[in-house]
């Protein structure tokens, strides 16, 4: 099975593993790749459930409230609900990744009752009115990419490792240019910026309130601002619970009209 590299914005939970950043090491000077290699090897948790509030702000500070429900399996699967307001309410979403890098989307507009299939034409679309786009939503395989290490520098209270990803010809890639800052202590990107076709800065994605969980490193903020349209959405993870077993059969396109509790 190839390796992807979990940067799914949705992925709550980063478990220290520095194995394999310890052997590269011995060997020398880390590289990009090592690096990006050691966030990728790290174990996660089977599962994960969490009600998820998202505020959408625009420049004006004008704010618009969504409640979620998230539960997911590994990297591979996850299903949202949105709880309120009244317009969204109902509203769900499913992705189930695949072992050659593909993903399957789809989503659930009760106003239409009908589920929509997210096709790859569609994926650049932004996600229920936020600042992430379906493509934002996925995972990268580590294999598309090129790595380079540049200057370790701080970001706030993190001391980082600073990474340049930029996607292989061939790849169909959202960003041209991605700059992640990886927190030596944890492996977490706290903090990832996108760049667009024109070599713009687009996106910046920010973690911050890490604590641990059951041993795992969390994340219960995460901010993705859109620099360019001056707007930006907060997530705020609330009732992280961890490997409780959820039903491998919840994540199917028969539950996105049925909230689970």
């Amino acid at each position: 099975m190839k390796r992807r590299l979990r940067v799914s914005v949705f992925v709550l939970v980063f478990l220290l593993s520095l194995s394999a950043l310890a052997a590269a090491e011995k060997g020398g000077e880390l590289s990009g790749l090592d690096i990006m290699v050691g966030v990728d090897e790290r174990p996660i948790p089977e599962d994960m459930r969490s009600e998820m509030s998202m505020d959408l702000i625009n420049k004006r500070g004008e704010t618009r409230h969504r409640g979620v429900r998230v539960f997911r399996q590994g990297d591979e699967k996850q299903i949202m609900w949105f709880l309120d307001p009244a317009d969204v309410k109902g509203s769900s979403f499913l992705r189930i990744e695949h072992e050659d890098g593909s993903s399957d989307m789809w989503l659930y507009l009760p106003a239409f009752d009908k589920i929509r299939r997210i096709v790859a034409s569609a994926k650049k679309e932004n996600f229920m009115g936020s600042d992430f786009t379906y493509d934002d939503m996925s995972t990268r395989r580590i294999e598309d990419y090129t790595y380079r290490r540049l200057k370790d520098e701080a970001w706030g209270s993190f001391e980082c490792y600073v990474v340049e990803s930029l996607p292989k010809k061939g790849v169909n890639a959202e960003y041209t240019r991605v700059l992640s800052w990886v927190w030596k202590d944890s492996l977490i990107p706290v903090k990832e910026e996108y760049y667009d076709n024109l070599g713009e800065l687009k996106k910046i994605r920010r973690l911050s309130e890490i604590e641990k969980i059951k041993g795992y490193w969390t994340a219960q903020i995460m901010t993705m601002e859109d620099v360019q349209k001056e707007h930006r959405t907060e997530i705020v993870f609330k009732d992280i619970e961890i490997d409780t077993g959820i039903d491998d059969g919840v994540f199917d396109t028969r539950y996105l009209k049925r909230i689970v509790e």
